[in-house]
């Protein structure tokens, strides 16, 4: 009830712009009904203990001065004594099971912390690659099998393919490609995502390899440290990760770059423009000597708007720029392209991006595109795609099929093919398919 409240209050602008008031109004008196249930039933369970202990509290107490009285010998006051002691047995008791019931709460807070002690902490041991590693970026997959625990089912079936050095490779399927190819994919959350992005977890070695191998410029990544393995890959992930802090320290976290790289790679992310690089100038003084003296109502507008300018500055002009925890303070879009940024620091000769772009906007995902295609020529780019058009002019396209390796090639090889392909039959059912049809089949045509 209080987290349906909260939301609604964050988001009721929305609320009231999609017409959904109403909605939101019968689902909060629903939960309040449920609530105060869950009150009143437990007021009455309450109150169905205290009478019976109530009940057993008197007929013990009056079994014990009746104890009293028939036994011969007995002074005042001892008698006084076992009274005031039988009286005071239904708080005692009632105390007790408050007790005993808290206790029994608060062990469940001590069986997570011995469930958390049992946990496997991942190998840390393997060999270190050479300084240089990956010095190409070739990535040859073979036949790898890959699932989420022991007892389960294999997610990645025989996944196999080769990405040459500076590749730009595509790996698309519909939602769930570890279950496809059915045209309505009838999947629980555990699946949804199986396939496509279950391959960047084993490229990271979150997932290992129950068989196959993935291989990176000769060397088998199952042999290496993971410390190593993943200090020298990149992977700008859906959810853009941030960490409260300021803007230097998410794109520098390790203080290796100056504060010249550190804005230089804010402007290609588009982030900072180029013109708004330098601080902004003060008012030129002298210049307005020099021209026609304006009237009192421009000056006053004047400064109005040099006040407004500045209180509007974008925020990325400041390496000091508070990020709050999750940079709940920045839009998506941003975030996004803060991690783009400091992936484009590192200088991966492999990049992984998860659906990087699926929760922005077209205008935002065209910048985050542009800023791929300038930032990363010398890069391996393995692209999980949420839009086809992300992918259409790559140089291959990997479509993922039920865990295996459906289709292979560049995207006009793929649409040419005889037959009724799966990425034609995706493009198809694309609502840009004409403009991806023009990308794929005039690009190159020499």
């Amino acid at each position: 009830m209080i987290s349906h409240f909260s939301s609604s209050l964050q988001g009721l602008s929305t609320i009231r712009a999609f017409s959904k008031t109403q909605v939101f109004q019968t689902r909060m008196h629903d939960l309040i009904d449920s609530f105060t249930s869950a009150i009143w039933h437990n007021y009455l369970f309450s109150t169905w203990v205290g009478f019976r202990m109530a009940l057993v509290g008197t007929i013990f107490s009056f079994t014990v001065a009746a104890f009293i009285v028939s036994t011969p010998g007995i002074d005042a006051s001892l008698a006084g004594f076992a009274l005031a002691f039988a009286l005071s047995y239904r708080r005692t008791v009632n105390r007790l099971i408050k007790f005993v019931a808290s206790t029994e709460l608060d062990m469940n807070a001590a069986e997570r912390i011995f469930e958390y002690a049992d946990l496997d902490v991942e190998k840390q041991d393997g060999d270190g690659p050479p300084a240089a590693w990956p010095s190409e970026g070739r990535l040859e997959v073979e036949d790898l099998y890959v699932g989420y625990a022991e007892g389960l089912p294999d997610i990645l079936k025989g996944l196999s393919f080769r990405a040459e050095a500076n590749q730009r490779v595509g790996v698309v399927g519909r939602t769930g490609a570890g279950k496809f190819p059915r045209l309505v994919v009838e999947e629980s959350d555990a699946d949804r995502f199986a396939g496509k992005s279950t391959f960047s977890l084993a490229l990271f070695r979150f997932l290992e390899a129950r068989r196959g191998s993935i291989v990176i410029d000769g060397i088998d990544i199952s042999r290496l440290k993971l410390h190593d393995l993943r200090t020298r890959l990149a992977i700008i992930p859906q959810d853009p990760v941030l960490f409260s802090g300021t803007i230097r320290s998410n794109l520098d976290p390790f203080d290796q770059y100056s504060d010249y790289q550190l804005k230089e790679v804010l402007q290609r992310v588009h982030l900072v423009p180029s013109a708004e690089s330098t601080p902004v100038p003060e008012l030129d003084t002298s210049a307005n000597e020099e021209s026609s003296a304006p009237d009192s109502s421009n000056v006053s507008s004047t400064v109005v708007d040099a006040t407004s300018t500045k209180e509007n500055t974008n925020p990325f002009l400041s390496l000091s720029y508070p990020i709050s925890s999750g940079g709940s303070n920045l839009s998506q879009g941003q975030k996004q392209l803060l991690c783009l940024a400091r992936a484009i620091l590192t200088r991966p000769k492999l990049l992984l991006l998860d659906e990087a772009t699926s929760a922005v906007d077209m205008h935002t995902d065209a910048l985050i595109q542009r800023s791929i295609r300038e930032e990363f020529k010398n890069t391996t780019l393995l692209v999980v795609a949420h839009r086809l058009s992300t992918v259409a002019d790559f140089d291959r396209i990997l479509v993922v099929g039920d865990g295996k390796t459906v289709e292979w090639g560049s995207p006009r090889e793929l649409m040419e093919q005889e037959g009724e392909g799966v990425f034609r039959e995706m493009v198809g059912r694309s609502g840009e398919k004409s403009e991806l049809e023009r990308i794929i089949l005039e690009e190159k045509k020499e």
